[in-house]
């Protein structure tokens, strides 16, 4: 079928017009269609050869008021037109709130990490991020405490690194100058002596050495492990146990575990083997400043407001700061007269255990006897 428009307002174009086309066209034989459009009327005209025994006897020709069909052509234009329109606007909007609440705080946290990175000043609005309550502020939040906790890290490894090269460069002086006068001695008297400042001085940078490194395995182990519901009486009887047969025949040490009579359980969360080191730590330092055949209490209690309580008592020399928070410093210089066994680490490594368990530590005199108390507070399970 071929359809042909002839829209032609200056002249009417007749029926015969249109069949004297049709005789002389190609298309003769074929169904001819044509429309017509006047005012407020669209005709559609289709035409036909009629034959009979292969000659040609006439024409039909059919005519239909198409305005319907003209309509809905039109409206569907319409509808096409104004959703292209739609979709445009909704493309634009969209991707104004894209840039704003999505691709914009993301360049600005790239900003960040490349601030962070080339350890700029420039100011940043991580905070305004932060205050989001979507996504991108959670993601804020982790980076930023994600990026402070490894400056504090950073910060503390320098500050400790600093630390532990001044802790280890007096021993190594007194090592040199040992080593320069022994060379130079003939006194059995004076090479005793000075071979024992060695060994001295040796013993001293070897705990060094190993308490750093035990540290830097905590710290690398802290990361996996997990805190869980464990019974504390438990943990300090074992590790009373182990003491005593140390020190108990070694030195005449007695450690004594004191905890209340009913069956109750000290339950804390934890982990076994780190609170289990932060015990061994405090003995340790106790034992340190007590003489022979004294005696260490550990006792175990739960306060009024059932929070689980953990103190060892000493009769040693007790703390000859007024201020006893020192004692938990790095390299803490108030040490027994053999300091080589011992880094000044100690209770420093049980400080940061202790506030990793979100507990606190106090450490002070004995009122009315000579020797000192620590006293570990952890929070109710």
């Amino acid at each position: 079928m071929t359809e042909i428009k002839n829209i032609n307002k200056k002249k009417t174009i007749t029926l015969q017009d249109v069949l004297s086309n049709y005789l002389w066209s190609k298309d003769f034989g074929k169904p001819y269609t044509f429309t017509q459009e006047g005012y407020n009327q669209f005709l559609l005209t289709t035409i036909k050869n009629v034959t009979l025994d292969g000659k040609n006897i006439g024409y039909l020709a059919i005519s239909e008021n198409a305005n319907d069909i003209r309509s809905a052509i039109d409206e569907r234009k319409s509808f096409i037109l104004r959703t292209a329109i739609f979709v445009a606007i909704v493309i634009f909007i969209f991707s104004i709130v894209l840039n704003k609440y999505f691709l914009k705080p993301i360049k600005n946290l790239v900003t960040y990490t490349k601030i962070i990175k080339e350890k700029s000043r420039k100011k940043t609005n991580i905070d305004e991020l932060k205050n989001r309550n979507d996504e991108i502020g959670t993601l804020s939040s982790s980076l930023d405490d994600m990026t402070n906790e490894l400056q504090k890290r950073i910060s503390h490894a320098e500050n400790f690194s600093t630390d532990l090269v001044h802790e280890i460069r007096n021993p190594l002086t007194s090592l040199k100058s040992a080593s320069e006068i022994l060379n130079d001695t003939e006194d059995s008297t004076q090479r005793t002596k000075l071979i024992n400042i060695l060994n001295h001085d040796v013993q001293r940078i070897e705990r060094l050495i190993t308490d750093y490194s035990q540290m830097l395995k905590d710290e690398v182990a802290l990361s996996k492990e997990k805190m869980r519901k464990i019974n504390l009486k438990l943990i300090a009887k074992s590790v009373v146990d182990d003491f005593n047969n140390i020190y108990e025949a070694k030195r005449g040490i007695k450690i004594e575990l004191i905890e209340n009579d009913n069956l109750e359980e000290c339950l804390i969360n934890g982990i076994e083997n780190r609170i289990e080191q932060i015990i061994a730590n405090l003995l340790d330092n106790s034992i340190s400043f007590s003489d022979d055949n004294q005696k260490v209490l550990v006792k175990i209690f739960k306060d009024s407001e059932k929070k689980t309580i953990l103190k060892v008592v000493d009769e040693g020399k007790g703390f000859k700061e007024k201020s006893t928070d020192k004692i938990f410093n790095r390299f803490y210089s108030n040490r027994p007269d053999k300091f080589g066994e011992h880094s000044g680490l100690g209770l420093n490594i049980v400080k940061n255990l202790v506030d990793l368990h979100s507990a606190t530590i106090k450490a002070s005199n004995n009122i009315n006897q000579k020797g000192a108390n620590v006293e570990i507070i952890f929070p109710k399970v």
